[in-house]
């Protein structure tokens, strides 16, 4: 399975409505990443506790994997 990450894209929810929402560290919400999958582009999203505020790259890979995995269990 070849995967090359294309984009990441973080995500904040502010935990006090009305308010402008910060991008900090507290405010993290999900990860939203756009890979190429065997030469396919799919979108994956991550939330906060299935993937850290600092994840590697080679942590977002290794969650994408576990995500193909988990869908298609057989095809490894």
């Amino acid at each position: 399975m070849n995967i090359t990450l294309k984009e990441s894209k973080l995500q904040f929810k502010n935990p006090v409505i009305g308010q402008p929402t910060r991008a900090i560290e507290d405010n993290y919400y999900a990860r939203r990443i756009v890979a190429i999958v065997d030469g396919e582009e799919r979108q994956f999203r991550f939330m906060a506790n299935e993937l850290p505020f600092f994840a590697t790259e080679e942590d977002m890979i290794a969650a994408v994997e576990n995500q193909l995995n988990t869908e298609n269990p057989s095809a490894e």
